[in-house]
């Protein structure tokens, strides 16, 4: 190891330490203890698992859902699952070949095959050892099978049953109680024994041709349960992990009631994630990550698990489903026309259920269950369909929000303002204002450095956009997408607005505060200002103004910036990869996007230049999926200042 990397090592060490309790430092140490007793002890749990009686699936009835799926659904669940029927699929943005027999600890994305030894052992963050361990968790999560079953009710072809059993009998026999990187993660055993209890949904009860399991096959459920049940996120660790966790407790524990614990797993599962509904979601329906797709991962979580309750007879509490429907209606009024939304913060794709349909087409599923609640015509989709096992969204109870298409829309708890003019029509302009608290405290794991940017999407189609997230490495692209200057904001005297001290981990915290809210027949406006650069040795408070005139759809923005001494500042617009950039006179540019195109005016006191695809210093890039980057236009505006400053920008419909 080099002495650089050891350095970085330990120095994350130390910033990991810092925001541990004493409380959390006993707990680590008692699961460090229990995995000691584990690697003597596993067997004698593993023989237990081993005998078992063997138990049949308890699932609601389908209702023949399954069998009304439209032809274009039906196209495209059957092309993702042809490939897997012959070992090829994707995983992120890398096409694999799993050849004929599937190792499941290796890293097709590398070729690196991690180790077999006693999971607690093997340093999953070293790529050396075991390769990019999303890849290999990815595949393991064994979410290809939920095709090829659809497939098989649909074409009644035996070879997508026998591949699936097979495939289910290699995990569990390549994969033994708590060795190899698969018992890394407690979420990853959640979202296994998700998709093993969508697949014996799908199939009527069994997993997947007999009504009892096989021994192989219950014994892992079993196990999986154990280590969930043992070594769940906890403390500083317990953000959307511990969601997931719960959620693949509750959905096997209520399933396959196997021992006399699975009745007290339900039930704790179910208690924990009634805990963390209001514990990691705000009153207003924001989840406190400030991450969209990690609040669509975990609303998929607390919908599934919720949904079961409801047609087992274990309902959850009416509080929990407010909540969740404000989630819901959360997600709902941050997309635009066209389905498009920002990815505020950390996205890794993660879905409870892939089913090859794009993210627009995902949100507007989830978002569908309140307007089909609300009495609008529901569109019963597939993911609907298997989330709510079967059930149909106007029988469940859910609590729709007002409609999301009024003009300003304030989320005052989680710090998000929506304006818009001529919602729902071919000209909308719509806004999403970041004026947020910074995240889940105390890792603040998946915020970005953004406080007070901003996503606008014209026509239905994006304009100005959120960067996303493209890796989890600890790299100079990891510290870039989650930066300020990858975001629609100022940066000072070229530092982030928070300081980052790991992957998942920031040593400072930024938070926004609104000051002003306003809706006028006119105008819509909203003002904040955040205190990230109050740290500096002499501070400097920025605030942020964003009018949006609903007659002529254009928005002003005035940024004032408080300071003492000289400062050298830059402000920054990205545009989504899509549009080109012209500028047509000094300070004035034409974006265009298709058969739409907006003016974007800066400060004429500021320096301009256009970046795109820079490597050194990084700038100019968008991620819109986990794993795979690409160019984009980005515009920088940089000056320095003393004193009390504003600067005017303008966007507006050309």
């Amino acid at each position: 190891m080099r002495f650089s990397d050891l350095n970085n090592r330990l120095q994350w060490f130390r910033n990991r330490l810092r925001v541990m309790s004493p409380g959390e430092l006993v707990s680590r140490f008692y699961e460090a203890s229990l995995h000691a007793v584990l690697m003597l002890r596993g067997h004698a749990v593993e023989a237990r698992a081993a005998e078992l009686p063997r138990q049949a699936s308890r699932l609601p009835e389908i209702n023949g859902q399954l069998t009304n799926v439209d032809w274009e659904t039906r196209n495209r669940v059957l092309s993702l699952a042809v490939p897997w029927l012959n070992h090829r699929g994707r995983l992120f943005d890398d096409e694999v070949r799993l050849g004929e027999v599937i190792d499941w600890h290796r890293d097709y994305s590398t070729g690196v095959t991690a180790p077999s030894r006693y999971s607690a052992l093997i340093n999953h963050r070293d790529k050396s050892q075991v390769g990019n361990v999303k890849y290999v968790w990815e595949l393991n999560r064994l979410q290809h099978l939920v095709p090829m079953i659809l497939s098989l009710k649909w074409t009644e072809r035996e070879d997508y049953r026998a591949e699936t059993e097979r495939q289910i009998e290699s995990w569990c026999r390549d994969n033994p109680f708590m060795r190899g990187p698969n018992w890394k993660s407690p979420l990853e055993a959640a979202l296994r024994l998700i998709t093993w209890g969508v697949l014996s949904f799908i199939a009527g009860g069994r997993l997947v041709s007999e009504p009892d399991l096989k021994p192989e096959v219950q014994k892992a459920i079993y196990l999986q349960q154990y280590f969930i049940r043992r070594f769940h996120s906890r403390h500083s660790s317990a953000n959307n992990h511990l969601v997931g966790e719960m959620a693949g407790l509750y959905v096997a524990a209520t399933l396959w009631p196997i021992l006399p614990e699975s009745a007290g797993w339900r039930e704790f599962a179910r208690e924990k994630l009634i805990q963390e509904m209001d514990r990691q979601s705000e009153e207003d329906g924001v989840h406190r990550e400030r991450a969209v797709e990690y609040q669509l991962f975990v609303s998929e979580f607390f919908l599934l698990a919720a949904a079961l309750g409801e047609a087992v007879g274990q309902p959850f509490p009416s509080d929990f489903w407010a909540r969740l429907s404000r989630m819901l209606g959360f997600i709902d009024s941050i997309r635009d026309r066209q389905g498009n939304f920002p990815i505020i913060g950390d996205n890794d794709n993660g879905q409870v259920i892939k089913l090859a349909d794009s993210s627009q087409a995902r949100t507007a599923s989830l978002a569908g269950l309140m307007r089909t609640k609300a009495g609008e015509p529901g569109t019963g989709d597939l993911r609907q369909t298997l989330l709510l096992w079967g059930q149909k969204a106007e029988d469940l109870p859910f609590t729709p929000a007002d409609s999301s298409d009024a003009s300003l829309q304030s989320f005052p708890t989680g710090g998000y303002y929506v304006l818009s003019a001529d919602r729902g029509a071919e000209d909308e302009m719509v806004v999403v204002f970041d004026a947020a608290p910074f995240g889940l405290p105390p890792l603040y794991a998946h915020a970005h450095a953004d406080a007070l940017s901003f996503w606008l999407s014209y026509g239905g189609r994006e304009f100005v956009i959120d960067p996303g997230t493209y890796c989890y490495d600890w790299s100079d692209w990891r510290r870039y997408f989650r930066s300020t200057a990858a975001h629609n904001t100022i940066r000072v005297d070229g530092r982030d607005q928070a300081e980052q001290a790991g992957t998942f981990l920031w040593s400072s915290a930024v938070n926004a505060y609104l000051e002003a809210l306003e809706d006028t027949e006119a105008c819509a406006e909203v003002e904040a200002w955040h205190d990230g650069y109050r740290r500096l040795a002499d501070p400097v408070v920025h605030h942020r103004r964003l009018r949006l005139f609903r007659k002529s759809r254009t928005l002003a923005i005035v940024d004032r910036l408080e300071s003492q001494g000289r400062h050298d500042v830059e402000i920054f617009f990205h545009f989504s990869p899509k549009c080109r950039v012209a500028q047509v006179k000094n300070h004035c540019f034409l974006v265009t996007n298709g058969d739409k195109a907006l003016l974007v005016q800066l400060d004429s006191r500021l320096q301009v230049s256009l970046e795109q695809a820079a490597i050194s210093p990084i700038l100019g890039w968008h991620s819109p999926t986990f794993g795979f980057k690409q160019p984009c236009a980005t515009l920088v505006g940089r000056t320095s200042i003393a004193g009390s400053v504003p600067f005017f920008s303008e966007i507006s419909p050309a």
